[in-house]
């Protein structure tokens, strides 16, 4: 017997069953931790994707590292709560609001508007006047993503306060945020203040409001009260049609599609001024509605 050929043998053996093994073996995501601290954005991105294929196994671990005491391992650890969107994260995220970072409360609100958990309701208030004006736009966004009917009836009223509040706040990305959080309790009581934001003196609120004025005419969009009264109607057409003549071509379209959701036929005349008038856009955007506001306008003109 060639006892070298056995050995070596033996050898090559050992190694392939050491390395099944260890291809059995399950990752550890402790490198990636560690890389969340890397002051490299696109390096922390990378470890922070590797961290999610762990799924909600990871939970206990991030929960456990919201605490840590560098900041970067802070606000990753609170995105990556958001995008694992589980609820178990809620009550680590909601004290985080608190952060003496304002970059790691900011990424905390945005995580628990990600999960979208009522329970969260109540925190976010307490920061709605938060001096960072990135936390109040994110608190005032969240708060409408966690609105729950469910939730106590002070709680309700004192969120739907304070995001009604946020439409008049002095930064046009709050407002903004606050546009899409009073979207999600059905534009309550904010037509008036909506359509003086369509005159904003920021392009992007009045492009948001405009749209948020076609919901409300239309009477769409989550806990709507329908339709609005014929008075308030009036009004939001006559706003809308005052937008057609914006300088900024995504407001004008923005304005005609929202004509078209309230299938506003008293908006014909100034369409068709914009048909003959005004950019290549413009027309084959008010041409497309025109039709079909000639066609629907019999039946339409008892509810202009």
């Amino acid at each position: 017997m060639n006892w070298c050929a056995s050995s070596a043998g033996i050898s090559r053996l050992l190694c392939a069953v050491a390395f099944v093994v260890s291809a059995c073996e399950e990752p550890s995501p402790e490198p990636y931790f560690q890389q969340l601290s890397n002051r490299d954005q696109g390096e922390r991105l990378k470890a922070a994707n590797r961290l999610l294929r762990f799924g909600d196994d990871l939970i206990p671990r991030l929960v456990e590292e919201v605490g840590s005491d560098n900041w970067l391992v802070r606000y990753e650890v609170a995105q990556l709560l958001g995008r694992l969107r589980n609820s178990a994260g809620v009550p680590v995220l909601m004290e985080a609001l608190g952060d003496r970072s304002s970059a790691v409360a900011q990424a905390a609100a945005w995580a628990l508007g990600q999960i979208g958990d009522p329970r969260a309701v109540s925190a976010l208030l307490s920061y709605t006047r938060d001096p960072s004006k990135g936390v109040r736009q994110q608190v005032l966004r969240s708060i409408g993503s966690c609105y729950s009917d469910s939730i106590d009836a002070a709680v309700s009223d004192s969120a739907y306060a304070a995001v009604s509040r946020g439409l008049r706040d002095s930064t046009p990305k709050v407002r903004i945020a606050a546009l899409e959080g009073i979207r999600l309790f059905g534009y309550r009581g904010a037509a008036d203040q909506i359509i003086r934001m369509s005159r904003d003196e920021s392009p992007e609120v009045r492009h948001v409001a405009v749209q948020s004025l076609g919901h409300i005419g239309a009477g769409v969009g989550p806990r709507s009260a329908g339709p609005p009264t014929p008075r308030m109607r009036g009004n939001i057409v006559e706003a809308l049609v005052a937008a057609l003549e914006e300088s900024l071509q995504s407001i004008r379209t923005k304005s005609v599609r929202s004509l078209e959701m309230m299938g506003a036929s008293k908006a014909v005349t100034p369409l068709e001024w914009l048909e003959q008038r005004g950019t290549e856009e413009d027309k084959r955007e008010a041409r497309r509605v025109l039709e079909k506001l000639r066609v629907d306008r019999p039946a339409l003109i008892g509810g202009d």
